[in-house]
């Protein structure tokens, strides 16, 4: 009876093993799309209201990239970790709205981005880790022309 218990034991034993072995060596590895197209200047995208304010926060965003490489809406608001401005998160939207990025089977297709707006000087805010996409938009204050007086 022990003869014939042990190969059985053995046999179930190896089955799990290699089946281990088989599911971890097909799980893809899959990196953020490589962006195609730059955007000249990112800071066009600075809103002016929010820079006579000197509004400043991070905008996360969650959204998916089409099959032609373009990202598409709807771009969903981390709102626990971003900023509450509209304005701002707009900005951030239509600053993913206008980049394209590589496809293909090794790339995913749903990322997360963020979006830094501050105001000179630089560096007082920091943006949340790991995550795919990330820009800083650092400028100037809005400089408001002296009106000659009459």
């Amino acid at each position: 009876m022990k003869f014939q218990l042990v190969p059985a034991v053995l046999l179930v034993a190896a089955c799990t093993v290699t089946n281990g072995r088989v599911d971890r060596g097909t799980e893809p590895v899959l990196y953020a799309p490589r962006l195609l197209t730059r955007i000249m200047d990112q800071n066009d995208y600075y809103p002016d209201p929010s820079r006579r304010k000197t509004e400043t926060g991070e905008v996360i965003l969650h959204f998916r990239i089409g099959a032609d490489g373009i990202a598409r809406e709807p771009f969903l608001v981390d709102e626990a970790r971003s900023t509450s401005s509209l304005r701002l998160i707009t900005a951030a939207q239509q600053l993913f709205a206008h980049s394209r990025y590589e496809i293909g089977e090794r790339y995913k297709d749903e990322v997360t981005a963020s979006v830094l707006f501050e105001i000179m000087p630089c560096g007082e805010l920091q943006q949340a880790s790991g995550l795919d996409y990330y820009y800083h938009l650092c400028i100037p204050p809005m400089q408001h022309p002296i009106l000659p007086t009459p």
